[in-house]
């Protein structure tokens, strides 16, 4: 499946573990309250845990080919060596970034 294609039926499958991450907060908040440290707004950190993984799973599924694209590209504009050199590398790095943020924001 292609970074372009919907995949909001599948992402319903295999999102990540929401239970796992509340229990872990749970957890997190107990540890907290037992040292009477101020407590965790867990509305907030759920969701904050929720995003980082979707975005880990859509760059475990999508980075290498979104970078083959990027350098597929570069390499075609500015030669085979393209790539090599730390500019080379920060520029495919950055690109490949901007593009995976675009095809997430895109997934909703």
């Amino acid at each position: 499946m292609l970074p372009t294609e919907d995949t909001r039926t599948a992402w319903a499958s295999t999102g990540p573990d929401r239970g796992a991450i509340f229990s872990e907060i749970l957890r997190r908040q107990a540890l907290r309250r037992e040292a009477q440290l101020p407590l965790l707004d867990v509305r907030a950190e759920y969701e904050r845990a929720v995003e980082q993984a979707r975005w880990r799973a859509h760059v475990e599924q999508y980075g290498e080919a979104i970078r083959a694209q990027v350098l597929t590209e570069l390499r075609a504009k500015n030669g085979p060596q393209f790539g090599g050199s730390v500019g080379g590398m920060w520029a495919v790095r950055l690109l490949t970034e901007k593009r995976l943020r675009e095809t997430f924001n895109g997934h909703g």
